[in-house]
């Protein structure tokens, strides 16, 4: 019975000792890392491809320290296809200034061809034959000499639109100085009579014309003329004012009743004789001798002032008073009757009167104007006056 009992004993004894662990292989397999390509070829592209972040192997447990474990041999995971380019180790930080464009790969040599004439500076592509951390050079062809740049759109518009406005600006000014020109010098002559309708424009020719519509353009002895005004030349003309005055540029005009500047309130006006030059009369004294002989409407103290004035002989102040009462009287009556019953003849006796009138002031331009008039109106010829 002992013995039995000693044997049981050592069995359970023996049972009770620890035993090794046993791991089978096929219980998890240790941590892997994932592998990323040796070499990987890198491609430039316009924009930049997205990263993915590879899938991480689940962590194993940790280890007991007293307990060694033997590695089965490992199993590399499959590796999925990507369309993105796998992400470059990371590496130390590149130097300020550094250039942070990736390498490219060098392009094969091309075979030599023949030297021929190039440009003295051709450009180069940024992305040609640069290398690692050096800046590439890039070189432009010089523009040539004749190549203009192009205007900036709407500036040909808007100078032409300015030097429009400017030369519109410029005309109407001077349109403007050459009307209060105008407006001065007939405010001049239409002060000293009212009572006649007045006309002055600027020829094409730069000349200053008046006219008045009295005697087809005879302006009356006692009307003073500023200086720089040409009359029209005497002719027996039956038109309007305005085409007694012709092709103009700027004109003017006066019409009785209508408002004039007071003198004093007026700028002054230089008046000059020599306005009424025109062709000489020839034998002047003669021609006004048998002009007033025997003239109706005349006295006939006009025909002996008339031979006295063109002979130089003497006469006696009284008889030039007489004169020009005769005169004043003769302009009121055609004044009086103007503008619609002006009756020629008494017209033409004041130009006969007018001129003797010149003659004995001395008045030699003034004297053969009024004549020249006289002559033109009554369609007299040399020497056929008088019959």
């Amino acid at each position: 019975m002992s013995a039995g009992t000693e044997a049981l004993s050592n069995t359970a004894s023996h049972a009770m000792q620890p035993q090794a662990p046993i791991h089978p292989e096929s219980m998890a397999a240790p941590p892997m890392a994932p592998t990323a390509p040796t070499a990987a070829p890198l491609f430039e592209s316009a924009h930049a491809a997205p990263t993915y972040d590879a899938a991480q192997a689940p962590a194993a447990p940790p280890a007991e320290a007293p307990q060694a474990y033997v590695a089965a041999p490992a199993a590399q995971a499959p590796v999925m296809p990507s369309t993105a380019a796998p992400v470059a180790p990371q590496g130390p930080l590149p130097a300020y200034g550094a250039d942070l464009r990736p390498p490219t790969a060098t392009a094969p040599a091309a075979p030599a061809m023949p030297t021929a004439a190039a440009p003295g500076s051709a450009p180069v592509h940024p992305s040609a034959g640069t290398q690692l951390n050096q800046p590439a050079v890039v070189r432009q062809a010089p523009q040539g000499a004749t190549t203009a740049a192009p205007a900036p759109a709407g500036l040909t518009e808007n100078a032409v639109a300015a030097t429009t406005t400017g030369a519109l600006a410029g005309a109407s000014a001077v349109q403007t100085q050459a009307q209060q020109r105008l407006n001065r010098l007939l405010d001049a002559v239409a002060r000293q009579e009212p009572k006649l309708r007045w006309a002055i424009g600027d020829r094409d020719d730069s000349n200053t014309v008046l006219a008045t519509d009295l005697a087809s353009g005879w302006i009356p002895p006692h009307v003073e003329i500023p200086t720089g005004i040409k009359l029209l030349k005497p002719g027996n003309r039956s038109k309007t004012l305005d085409a007694l005055l012709g092709e103009t540029t700027v004109t003017a005009a006066y019409s009785p009743g209508q408002y004039l500047t007071p003198a004093e309130d007026a700028e002054p006006t230089q008046m000059s004789i020599r306005a009424r030059d025109t062709e000489e009369v020839e034998d002047l004294g003669w021609e006004l001798s048998q002009a007033t002989k025997w003239r109706d409407g005349l006295p006939r103290l006009a025909h002996t002032l008339a031979k006295a004035a063109s002979t130089g002989t003497g006469y006696l102040d009284s008889e030039v008073e007489l004169l020009r009462e005769h005169l004043a009287a003769v302009s009121r009556q055609v004044l009086g009757d103007y503008p619609e019953h002006v009756d020629p003849a008494n017209v033409g006796n004041w130009q006969l009167l007018a001129t003797i009138d010149a003659l004995i002031k001395g008045e030699r331009t003034a004297a053969n104007y009024h004549f020249a008039w006289f002559q033109a109106l009554n369609l007299a010829l040399k020497g056929e006056v008088h019959r």
